[in-house]
């Protein structure tokens, strides 16, 4: 459409993908809307040219209720049979009282609709958690896993044409922060970017680990070469490390030479990477007449890291209420903590992190379930895959919220989907395996429960 010049109309040729898809996922298959969620969900600054047409900022929204309702035509139950169910109400009833919480704490308006910037807030962040429920009721086949990563791999490269049509005409031979930008991930900025591209390296390696064709070999080596140029000129320190941890994690699990690949780079960068990305790295400490000082970037952060934990430490159970940093205007114009972990402390406290912590372990144990005791190696890619994913965006977290963004990790939670999904099947397998054994005679799959788990 760009080549023949009707880029005009991909808004509205989109607007009406966005409810012939719906309306498909309502009345025949379900796992469309989630195609078409998958595809659009990185492509922020697409989106926003839907805002003109009737509930177009919505686009994440309609899809994900039509798969919803598409679910609950056909009989099937929108949530997984899984152990993170409960988890995920109770941490999405905390972090919505924690709202409230924050309300009387900062003086603002009452957290009722969207409307008001924080209930939003909160609402994109609990509706990544549905993506993971629904992703696992709705993608129930392994051919529709392998198309949904499909989905993924085209989005991504859709945005990392983005981001080089952007960069191509920059001058890229030295660092400058005029030179960065977030791509097509809008105002998750482009540590966002940087995050978004090193957390789905780390999952294509795990992939590329167990695969055995060539032809995929080569295409996921291909898309990894397009993600590490957006990952290196978007000039993100933290994702650089967030990737070299994926990496690491990858060689340690599975395949070894990996950590040799890892070694080459931690003992050769001033040599392999371009100068301005050598600029960039060499930029946390500067020389100077007194001794080491950190640079500006590395300064602001240490300051913003200390003013958080003095709020912590005047409310360290609940902490201030979710997302109310934003809006205290406490350090200069700074509206975010620049560290995760000291974020989620100042703002829900010790409930609040034990609770995060734990999500995270409980995380790490579906996929290392997945991947340790799974005898099929495609699930137990995904599992590999998805620590790796988890190992870099836990680094990652240290040096800002690469948590919180739909457009930047709506993919971590697409991916646990899969994860629960793999464990599911995997199961079943196993159950089958043992019934088999035993002699016993199999219930038809809709006497077993498979067509409503």
């Amino acid at each position: 459409m760009i080549h023949f010049g009707l880029e005009g109309y991909l808004p509205l040729l989109l607007y009406i993908g966005m409810w012939a898809t719906f309306l498909a996922s309502v009345v025949w298959r379900p796992s469309l809307g989630i195609y078409l969620m998958v595809l659009a969900l990185p492509l922020q600054t697409g989106r926003y040219k839907l805002q003109d047409f009737p509930l177009g900022s919505q686009f994440i929204d309609i899809l994900l209720l039509g798969t919803i309702l598409g679910l609950l035509v056909k009989g099937q139950s929108i949530f997984p049979r899984s152990n993170l169910n409960r988890f995920l109400l109770l941490f999405a009833v905390f972090c919505y009282l924690s709202l409230w919480s924050g309300a009387y704490f900062i003086w603002a308006p009452l957290p009722l609709w969207i409307s008001d910037p924080r209930f939003s807030a909160w609402k994109n962040y609990v509706e990544m958690f549905l993506f993971a429920l629904i992703v696992a009721s709705a993608i129930r086949e392994k051919h529709q896993v392998k198309l949904l990563l499909l989905f993924m791999c085209l989005s991504v490269l859709l945005v990392n044409r983005g981001f080089f049509s952007t960069l191509s005409t920059r001058d890229l031979s030295h660092f400058s922060y005029q030179v960065r930008d977030a791509g097509p991930l809008g105002y998750a900025g482009v540590n966002g970017l940087a995050a978004f591209e090193a957390m789905f390296i780390s999952f294509l390696l795990g992939i590329y680990a167990f695969s055995k064709k060539w032809s995929v070999k080569g295409g996921i080596l291909l898309l990894i070469a397009t993600c590490g140029y957006c990952l290196l000129f978007s000039f993100s320190r933290g994702g650089y490390l967030g990737f070299l941890v994926g990496l690491v994690t990858i060689g340690l699990l599975k395949t070894r030479w990996f950590l040799v690949a890892a070694a080459v780079l931690v003992l050769g960068w001033q040599t392999l990477l371009p100068v301005s990305v050598q600029e960039r790295i060499t930029m946390t400490t500067e020389d100077a007449a007194e001794g080491q000082q950190f640079d500006d970037s590395a300064q602001e952060r240490l300051v913003l890291w200390e003013d958080a934990m003095n709020l912590f430490k005047r409310n360290p159970v609940t902490g201030t209420g979710f997302e109310t940093y934003e809006f205290m205007g406490r350090v200069g114009g700074f509206r975010d903590t620049h560290n995760y972990y000291v974020k989620v402390l100042a703002e829900t406290g010790i409930v609040g992190m034990f609770l995060y912590l734990l999500l995270l372990w409980k995380f790490f144990r579906s996929a290392a379930t997945l991947y340790f005791s799974g005898d099929d190696e495609f699930w137990r890619a995904i599992g590999l895959g998805f620590i790796a994913l988890l190992t870099s965006i836990l680094v990652m977290n240290f040096f800002g919220d690469r948590w919180t963004y739909q457009q930047a990790d709506g993919y971590l939670w697409v991916l646990l989907g899969c994860v629960i999904r793999g464990l599911m099947v995997t199961q079943q397998e196993q159950d089958t395996s043992e019934a088999v054994a035993d002699g016993e005679r199999l219930p038809p799959p809709e006497e077993a429960g498979l067509a409503t788990v």
